[in-house]
């Protein structure tokens, strides 16, 4: 009797083999010798008749390119001249199955025509070792059963693995580079693997297959948990909406640990994903739904974006790893490029944002309101002409202020950032005559700190256009020019005096960083720490910051019509998109504020811990107003086949039927009698009088999102700003009800929410269109305005 170990050795197969394949004649010369041997091993003969088995099928394929051979050589082990290595039956069949696990992937054989079990490969290989003369013990089963003709991958592969020595078992961190991409082929694989149905009877199997399939099933239970599929392995972790939605902090030595997910105000109306800054902390989401959370990256995406989503646990893809991401932070895209947005997607932009973007559409947009509202009322933008177009018209009154000290002028390109391009100049040869720029009075007295010029950047957040809605950061950032400001004709050149760009003035020697956000020093302030300033000057702060409001609004609504008129045509859903501004503020020696420009993608780059503290608190606030969402599975696997999957509980994924929707009839004839009747402030009032089940899920949209505004104040709408109503292009149906709620329900937000929470407790806010007939606009007027609903009080007063 020989020794097994012994014997193994004796058979083993030289890696050229495997290298090359013209050596399928040398395959089949080895199967007979081992079938002819007086001392052959079951186990070693039915590896080789699997490993025949696979090369016969593959050899009817051979019509299919091999578009991996390259790749493959890298994965396979090599001969080289001081050392040969030699591979043992076992290894020989890993290998071989390795490249069919590759030919696989990359089409080259049809899936269905070859595998027939749940795993191709062992969790780990075993490892290539040389031919040695000393003697080699290895436990090899002794009764192996030839396996069918439809079995390609050999059950003896898992029984190697599962009976490997200890020494093989203490190899793990001696994995190489070809183990590494194996394991990532078999994970990325196990998912379609899983849905190969075996229909075998318990009575046709042998006592080995039953001990193949037991195994096989620990390892597919491995796969699931680190696989990204949706299988029924999540189904073991308990998902209780109510633990989940817990407003209850737990606090770990000074930190408090809130809950994953924000819980609406209103019943049967999902929860948001919580975000959360690097000094707070958040409980980690169960696995099933942290496997929905993942989150696009793009060459622009900030990196305090990045730590804010990750904290709060995507996971960040590419573009190229699908497209089931929920939000991403990139650049602006054409119109036509949002209709890829899926309903449960969020991107940072809305189309048509441009309008206010680009310096010279800005103008075109603010020009317009005053002619048709009046100068007086958009004072706070200097006269701007836009070249060449108004080359003649800027030559007119250029040659009139020629003389005064009103005489200087910046130029600057009409879609540029950062200050590139940006000059003073006070002659006219020095205006170009071809080139596109915008010609804008330069504000020559500027109010100074410390002698030194300086503007604000302020965070605006538009969340929705229709209705509008929009939010003021209360922080911001104060950017000095590094250098003291002159008036002299002979300093327009010295951009360190005339630019409070970051990005200029960070090159200037003079130029002093500040790290403390409460702290008035070097040539970067927080907007907190400006308004202290100048409280203490005397500054009347708060007028100046209503007039940074009242300029902020009317910006945005200048662009209103063209975004609406976009979102509309290309968004599938208004919930997909919203916007950052960043408004560049400067005042007059008056304190009166003037607009520079609007940002759409402000940047977002955290270069030292003032930043990191104003920026980063902003992004989170940000991110939770926004009101990201767990989708539903069926949204995000709509192709491919039919999965198992872990049910989530609705209560906590994405309801599209709560976000506003197609109108009904009964709907647009509401909306179609108050926007032709929005100047009679007694028929505004009646509005309120039947909420319909598309008024409701605006008002909850709005109250939810108050709710979670943190340090953003709502700016638009309040109870002060229906004076705005007319400077929209076309009445808006939404603005005028946001605008009677807010005002009736100002100084009793609980009485509303109370209101707007009965409703939803009877799912009337789900209905599409309505059911019941007391929230049907038609049926109320025929019924006189006797709806069963109605509250006691007169529901013509405002609750004031």
């Amino acid at each position: 009797m020989h020794p097994t170990g012994s014997y193994a050795l004796q058979y083993v197969v030289p890696v050229s083999i495997l290298n090359d394949d013209d050596n399928y004649p040398k395959l089949l010369q080895r199967r007979q010798e081992l079938t002819d041997s007086d001392r052959k091993l079951p186990a070693i003969a039915a590896t080789f008749e699997q490993t025949l088995t696979f090369v016969e099928n593959f050899k009817c394929n051979q019509q299919k390119s091999i578009i991996g051979k390259t790749r493959l050589s890298t994965l396979l082990p090599k001969e080289t001249d001081g050392e040969k290595k030699q591979l043992t039956p076992q290894q020989l069949c890993y290998q071989l199955n390795l490249k069919l696990e590759y030919l696989i992937r990359t089409r080259a054989i049809e899936q269905h025509r070859v595998i027939s079990r749940t795993s191709i490969l062992p969790t780990r290989p075993i490892k290539t070792k040389t031919v040695s003369k000393e003697p080699f013990n290895r436990s090899i089963p002794s009764i192996v059963n030839r396996s069918t003709e439809k079995t390609i991958i050999s059950s003896s592969m898992t029984t190697f693995n599962s009976t490997a020595t200890q020494e093989d078992l203490a190899d793990k961190d001696s994995i190489g580079d070809n183990d590494e991409a194996c394991e990532e082929m078999v994970e990325e694989e196990n998912v379609t693997l899983l849905q190969q149905q075996q229909q075998q009877t318990m009575t046709d199997k042998d006592p080995f297959e039953m001990e193949d399939e037991e195994y096989e099933a620990e390892i597919e239970e491995e796969s699931l948990r680190s696989s990204e599929s949706d299988v029924d392995g999540e189904s073991t972790v308990t998902l209780d909406p109510i633990q989940l939605l817990s407003d209850k902090t737990r606090r770990v030595g000074n930190t408090e640990i809130k809950s994953g997910l924000i819980r609406s105000l209103f019943e049967n109306v999902p929860p948001i994903i919580r975000f959360c800054t690097e000094t707070q902390r958040i409980e980690p989401l169960p696995a099933p739904l942290q496997k929905m959370m993942k989150w696009k990256m793009s060459a622009i995406t900030p990196n305090i974006v990045k730590s804010t989503v990750l904290r709060s646990g995507f996971r960040l893809i590419s573009s190229e790893e699908g497209v089931d991401w929920l939000g991403t932070w990139s650049r602006h895209m054409k119109p036509p490029c949002f209709k890829a947005i899926r309903e449960y997607q969020k991107i940072n932009h809305f189309p048509g944002s441009f309008q206010i973007g680009r310096k010279d559409r800005l103008w075109r947009n603010l020009s317009h309101m005053q002619a048709v509202h009046s100068r007086r009322e958009f004072d706070f933008v200097p006269q701007t002409f836009v070249l060449p177009a108004d080359f003649l018209l800027f030559k007119r009154v250029f040659e009139e202020t020629a003389d005064s000290k009103e005489s200087k002028w910046i130029i600057k390109p009409p879609a540029s950032a950062r200050g590139q391009g940006i000059r003073v100049i006070s002659k006219m040869d020095q205006v170009p005559k071809k080139r596109p720029v915008v010609v804008q009075r330069y504000i020559a007295n500027p109010y100074l700190i410390n002698g030194h010029k300086f503007d604000m950047r302020l965070y605006v957040y538009v969340p929705s256009h229709d209705p509008l809605r929009i939010y003021l950061f209360d922080d911001g950032l104060a950017r000095f020019a590094s250098r003291k400001y002159s008036s002299s004709v002979k300093s327009l050149s010295d951009r360190f005096m005339h630019l409070t760009n970051y990005s200029v003035n960070r090159y200037n020697s003079e130029y002093r960083t500040n790290n403390d956000s409460a702290a008035c020093t070097g040539h970067k302030w927080s907007l907190k720490a400006l308004w202290a300033y100048l409280k203490k000057r005397d500054v009347d702060v708060a007028d100046v910051i209503e007039k940074i409001k009242d300029l902020v609004i009317k910006t945005i609504i200048s662009a209103d019509a063209f975004v609406n008129v976009l979102t509309k045509a290309n968004v599938r859903r208004k919930f997909s998109v919203h916007e950052l501004f960043g408004f560049d503020v400067i005042l007059d020696e008056n304190c009166k504020p003037y607009i520079v420009e609007v940002n759409i993608s402000p940047s977002l780059h955290s270069n030292s811990p003032l930043d990191i503290s104003v920026k980063g608190a902003m992004i989170c606030d940000l991110l939770n107003l926004s009101g990201f969402m767990i989708p539903d599975r069926r949204d995000i696997i709509s192709d491919g086949p039919v999965r198992r999957k872990a049910k989530l509980p609705k209560s906590l994924i994405f309801d599209r039927r709560v976000l506003p929707q197609g109108l009904s009839t009964d709907e647009k004839v509401k909306h179609q009698y108050f926007s032709q009747r929005y100047n009679d402030e007694q028929v505004r009032k009646n509005i309120l009088d039947v909420l319909t089940p598309d008024d409701l899920r605006i008002l909850i949209e709005t109250e939810d999102e108050f709710a979670r505004r943190g340090s953003f104040e709502r700016i638009f709408p309040t109870n002060q700003t229906r004076k705005y109503l007319k400077y929209f292009e076309t009445p808006r149906y939404y603005n005028i009800l946001l605008s009677e709620w807010i005002t009736k329900y100002t100084r009793n937000e609980d009485r509303g929410i109370a209101l707007l929470n009965s409703f939803c407790k009877k799912e009337i806010h789900l209905q599409h269109p309505a059911v019941d007939p007391n929230h049907m606009w038609t049926q109320y007027q025929k019924n006189q305005g006797h709806s069963s609903y109605r509250e006691n009080d007169n529901p013509n007063t405002n609750g004031t």
